[in-house]
């Protein structure tokens, strides 16, 4: 399609066209004008056949160049007077150069089809009255441009911009005094035009139209000496050449009647020249993307000095922050673009004749639509990406008051927005674009929708829309000219219900239409895309729509790059039509109630897929060979009945699910046969098939693999060597039969984060020789093995361990001390989440408060220790259960023996607690019901006795967690006076009474009593002072007693 008429005016070249065609006409003589036609002259018209035969034209566009009468012939303008040559128009087609996102497949391989190519004929310089030279647009291979073209004496106009040339500018180029317009614009995704030095335009003193964008000037540092010198100039154009210097306030600046300045995407990172605040003449001042940090201090005039500016482009520059990007004076201004500037306040104030404004991905927090004073005037207003807050009906009615009706798009996304759409939006009949996606909208659409005959783009995604879609929608294919208007749909991720009008099939011109993630239902027929010809991309899943089409071998209109089924129901059979859509790159059929094998046909028709995802069908039958998909694609069919063997072309893949089928055979022919250079899989999920036979050591060419999971299959051997070549992060080889000794490059790898071996038949000792500073390792399994021996202390090497897990083994020896060392259970670092991608597809069964839970997503934030089921004796260490970061600890059924730890602490983020199954004695620590993380706890089958503590924790734990002991209070039965305090003992040395306690106490008692005594006997003072103390104590007392007696004698007797 044409680009947008919305295309920003910053981008554009709508000055050199002016001048271009301002040009064309002062000499426009084009030959069948007059009743006679013009005779070029001879030498001429054999320059012209000379330039036609040295270009390629696929389309025939000169096909016009034949006969005499070259001033008649396509793109040749002569003047009426000598027959001369004046201009030579072969402009490819004028596509939207800046590829723009709505542009159609088959309009960009047209426009590639009607490029020029080939080489430029020398014989064009015999044309001598040449003045304007125009080639843009073609492809020239990326050829040098001819130097020759600086022999033109009369030149006025030359255009190569989007041709495809390459390698140095000529330097000839400034010999064309007479040039006036110069535009050798590039793209700046090709790089291969530059100059290393623009002293070649010093003799270009006319020069007055300059656009060298995309071109590399990365070593031109003197550019600006040399353009600013150019003093004819009125348009500069260096948009994205690499200039990363300017001079901050030169000397002289002579270029004073610029009127435009672009700058953009050259990355100064400096501060604002204030050279520019003296080109007061600027009418567009382009700087979009140069990262200028701020204003110097002292620069005169600032923006008050460009009062004619019309159109300003700072977007991607931080200096808008400072206060002196004030606007208010700019009473002229169209056209504002300040985009990601990190914008915190409102800036549009007083521009009373702004039209276009762009401030999306800012950081704006206004309630809208405060500073805007008049709306009536815009035409395009992007807020996108902000904090904006408010009604969205209040915004559009007061659009919709205005007595002419300009707004063409509008774009509120990414905002907080709430309200309805009002009816009253039908109103607004220069629509070309509404984007309100990522808002809080509720309600339904409304039918004056279907009015905006010109609407081109509607997304109103990620909102809560509710209801059914308005059969209006039909409405937007309106007509003119035989063509539809409506583009681009997107209603996904909003709560609409109901089924999908028919009338859908009357858009024409839809190129993108996603629905997803709504609650639609119904039946899909060929009715609701009988004439979406122009649609590229379906994206209609989540929902519970069903494709039931009356033509078994129905071909769609459309050639789709993306379809998007996923939880449709598109079987039982499997759908013959996606056959014709041989321009797929992405393919979502997962969940869509397809029970067939896949035919033969799938594995050759879509040779540029690159993500296919056929999940959670019922899909039988074997897999076929991959022939066309495209390298590095990614292929999902889990969770399907599929059995046969694994073909071997399928390790071309980047990614690779085929886990939960019926695969079976080996790895050898998949792994091994015929590979010879390196393969680019980084994802192999085989999980939960019935595939056999050792684990082929075939790995070395596999350096790119990250993830391997062929956990519950039937592989036997021992882990294959190779392996430890290849830098993998996450393993699993979980419920296999894979025996011998576990290899010491698994616990020594760099780079491995898990590594899950359980319910195998490994054997042995854990090797000793375990981990270094550098290991990663942040999950490891080995539950269910036949490991033997103690737990080497130097497995508290692997310091980044988050979950170990060596329940049911045979190990046996003292718990080692030295957990402490891992440093996320002990609390001295955090989880992080830094593959937490990865654990969406990698789970790891725990067993915790006594059921088995398998965590992925939120993996990175568990913490486990799990030692069960072995013949661990000694004693618990204090260290164990003082890890503050520890959330599952199970140390049951083993041998454990003496008391429990009193080292509980409070901070801790422990949950469950299983000691069961041991030989442990004594109470139940204080601590313990200090733990107010913990919500799971089994003591159960041990020695404790005394009362169970009392607290908030403990108030929730049934009898089964204390059962098989001999304890008392709640919740067994209450504790007797010599059954112990139910309090719980602080001291947790001995059960009964404290001996050390009863002796120290009586020593003090006898020390205290004998030294009061022996002070007495040896000191007669001392004897005589403590009786006659004694003795006025006894007196006072007397005193006492008498007088309360009287008292109360005294109340005693009747009145």
């Amino acid at each position: 399609m044409k680009a947008m008429t919305l295309l920003p005016l910053c981008f554009t070249s709508s000055c050199l066209s002016v001048l271009l065609l301002a040009l064309s006409l002062c000499t426009i003589c084009v030959g069948d004008q007059s009743s006679d036609p013009i005779l070029c002259i001879p030498t001429e018209r054999l320059a012209l056949i000379d330039l036609k035969n040295n270009l390629t034209d696929e389309t025939n566009r000169l096909s016009s160049w034949v006969g005499k009468h070259c001033c008649s012939w396509s793109g040749v303008v002569c003047d009426n007077v000598t027959g001369h040559v004046h201009e030579i128009h072969l402009r490819g087609l004028d596509l939207n150069i800046f590829n723009g996102p709505y542009d159609t497949y088959d309009e960009d391989e047209e426009a590639s089809k009607q490029m020029l190519g080939g080489t430029i004929s020398p014989s064009v310089i015999k044309l001598l009255q040449l003045r304007y030279l125009d080639l843009s647009l073609n492809d020239f291979g990326y050829s040098l441009i001819p130097a020759f073209i600086g022999s033109f004496q009369n030149l006025i106009y030359l255009n190569l911009s989007y041709s495809h040339f390459g390698g140095e500018i000529p330097h000839r180029l400034g010999n064309i005094s007479t040039l006036r317009v110069l535009d050798l614009q590039h793209s700046i995704h090709s790089g291969h035009l530059h100059s290393k030095s623009l002293t070649w335009l010093n003799n270009l003193k006319g020069l007055e139209h300059m656009n060298l964008g995309g071109i590399n000037l990365a070593n031109a540092s003197d550019w600006f000496p040399v353009v600013s010198n150019i003093t004819s100039l009125l348009e500069l154009r260096f948009s994205a050449c690499g200039l990363d210097q300017s001079p901050s306030n030169p000397t002289t600046v002579r270029f004073t009647s610029l009127i435009v300045l672009d700058l953009s995407r050259n990355y100064f990172d400096s501060m604002l020249p204030a050279w520019i605040f003296s080109l007061h003449n600027l009418v567009l001042l382009d700087l979009t993307g140069c990262y200028f940090s701020g204003v110097l201090p002292g620069t005169p005039g600032g923006f008050y000095s460009l009062p004619s500016l019309r159109t300003l482009c700072v977007s991607d520059n931080s200096f808008v922050n400072s206060p002196s990007f004030q606007l208010s004076s700019l009473s002229n201004l169209r056209r504002l673009e300040v985009r990601g500037c990190k914008l915190s306040s409102p800036i549009l104030q007083n521009l009373s004749l702004i039209e276009h404004v762009d401030l999306s991905y800012n950081e704006i927090v206004e309630e809208i639509p405060k500073s805007l004073s008049n709306l009536c005037n815009i035409t395009t207003l992007y807020l996108g990406g902000n904090n904006f807050f408010g009604n969205v009906s209040e915004l559009l009615e007061r659009f919709c008051e205005c007595e002419s009706l300009k707004l063409e798009a509008l774009d509120f996304s990414g905002n907080y927005l709430i309200g309805q759409l009002p009816q009253r939006i039908g109103k607004l009949k220069n629509l070309i674009k509404i984007d309100l996606g990522n808002n809080n909208l509720t309600g339904t659409i409304p039918d004056s929708l279907g009015s905006l005959s010109m609407l081109q783009i509607l997304d109103i995604n990620t909102n809560k829309l509710s209801g059914s879609l308005p059969d209006t929608i039909g409405g937007l294919s309106s007509t003119i000219g035989g063509l539809s208007w409506l583009e681009y749909l997107d209603l996904s991720y909003n709560k609409l219900r109901g089924s999908l009008p028919e009338c859908i099939g009357g858009l024409s011109k839809l190129y993108h239409l996603s629905l997803l993630h709504n609650s639609l239902t119904g039946i899909l027929t060929e009715n609701h895309f009988a004439n979406l010809t122009a649609l590229k991309y379906l994206r209609v899943g989540e929902n519970k729509l069903a494709f039931k089409l009356s033509v078994n071998n129905w071909i769609p209109p459309f050639k789709l790059k993306e379809l998007r089924a996923d939880s449709c129901s598109l079987g039982p059979q499997f759908p013959s039509w996606i056959q014709s859509q041989k321009d797929l790159t992405r393919i979502n059929i997962a969940n869509a109630n397809i029970s067939d094998t896949i035919p033969d046909w799938f594995w050759t028709s879509f040779p540029s897929v690159v993500n296919l995802n056929i999940s959670n069908n019922i899909i039988q039958g074997k897999l076929g060979d991959v022939i066309s998909f495209a390298p590095l694609a990614v292929l999902d069919l889990s969770n399907n009945v599929l059995h046969g063997t694994l073909p071997g072309n399928f390790s071309t893949m980047h990614f690779l699910d085929l886990s939960n089928n019926n695969l079976s055979g080996s790895l050898e022919q998949f792994l091994c046969f015929g590979i010879q250079e390196p393969q680019p899989l980084q994802f192999l999920l085989l999980a939960n098939n019935n595939m056999s036979g050792v684990i082929s050591d075939c790995w070395m060419n596999y350096k790119s693999l990250i993830i391997l999971n062929l956990e519950k299959n039937q592989f036997s051997g021992i882990i294959p060597p190779s392996l430890g070549n290849i830098s993998l992060l996450l393993l699993d080889l979980d419920d296999n039969r894979l025996s011998g000794n576990l290899p010491l490059w698994l616990l020594n790898s760099t780079s491995l984060v898990a590594i899950k071996l359980a319910r195998n038949e490994l054997m042995r000792k854990i090797p000793p020789s375990i981990g270094g500073n550098n290991t990663s390792m942040r999950v490891l399994s080995l539950r269910s093995n036949h490991f033997e021996g103690k737990i080497p202390e130097e497995i508290c090497h692997l310091r980044s361990l988050q979950i170990l897990d060596l329940s049911h083994n045979d190990l046996s020896g003292n718990l080692p001390i030295c957990f402490t060392n891992f440093s996320v259970m002990s609390g001295r670092s955090e989880a992080s989440n830094l593959i937490e991608l990865y654990y969406t597809m990698f789970a790891v069964p725990l067993v915790t408060k006594g059921y088995t839970y398998t965590y992925s997503t939120i993996l990175y934030q568990v913490t486990s220790l799990d030692l069960s089921s072995n013949r661990f004796s000694g004693s618990i260490p204090d260290e164990l259960v003082e890890l503050l970061g520890l959330r599952f600890l199970n140390l049951s059924d083993n041998e454990l023996t003496g008391t429990i730890p009193n080292s509980f602490s409070h901070t801790g983020k422990l949950e469950a607690l299983d000691l069961s199954m041991n030989h442990l004695n004594g109470n139940i620590p204080l601590s313990m019901s200090q733990l107010t993380a913990l919500n799971w706890l089994n003591l159960s089958y041990n020695k404790l006795v005394g009362g169970i503590p009392t607290g908030p924790q403990f108030q929730t734990f049934g009898e089964l967690s204390f059962t098989g002991n001999a304890l008392c209070g709640y919740p067994l039965p209450a504790c007797f006076q010599n059954n112990g305090d139910t309090k719980g003992s602080a001291n947790d040395k001995a059960y009964g009474r404290d001996w050390i306690l009863v002796i120290l106490t009586l020593v003090g008692f006898v020390v205290g009593f004998w030294s009061i005594m022996a002070s007495l006997f040896l000191s007669r003072q001392w004897r005589i002072a403590y009786y006659r103390f004694l003795e006025e104590i006894w007196f006072k007392l007397q005193d006492f007693i008498f007088l309360l007696f009287l008292r109360l004698t005294k109340r005693s007797r009747p009145i």
